[in-house]
């Protein structure tokens, strides 16, 4: 995943809003959100720290994808965060009637149980 997909996941998983990062790290939320919004974007390393410990997860983590420390920190919220993410990004280019089917869909495995 890029550095974009990365910070959304970091931040998903730490339930922090753009504005709630930035008043953390002390970065502009305009500058936050052309991070998340840009892909191949990459702050600057001074900056990248910032993010990587208001986040709790490494640099590598921000820039390559999961390492041993943000893997289990994503995991404390719960083991299948990592998962359910990956599936929510899937579907975000989905129309209405798309996403209306899986509801079903879920609304059905979950009756299964």
């Amino acid at each position: 995943m890029s550095f974009n997909e990365n910070l959304k996941e970091a931040m998903y998983c730490k339930n922090l809003t753009t504005i709630q990062l930035a008043n953390l790290t002390d970065i502009n939320s305009g500058t936050i959100s052309n991070y998340l919004k840009t892909k191949g974007s990459m702050p600057p390393a001074d900056k990248a720290l910032k993010l990587a410990k208001a986040l709790d997860v490494s640099v590598d983590f921000l820039i390559n994808g999961f390492d041993t420390k943000s893997e289990s920190s994503i995991q404390q919220k719960s083991p299948f965060s990592i998962e359910v993410f990956k599936i929510a990004q899937k579907m975000d280019s989905l129309d209405k009637d798309e996403l209306t089917i899986i509801n079903s869909m879920v609304d059905l495995l979950k009756k299964k149980k």
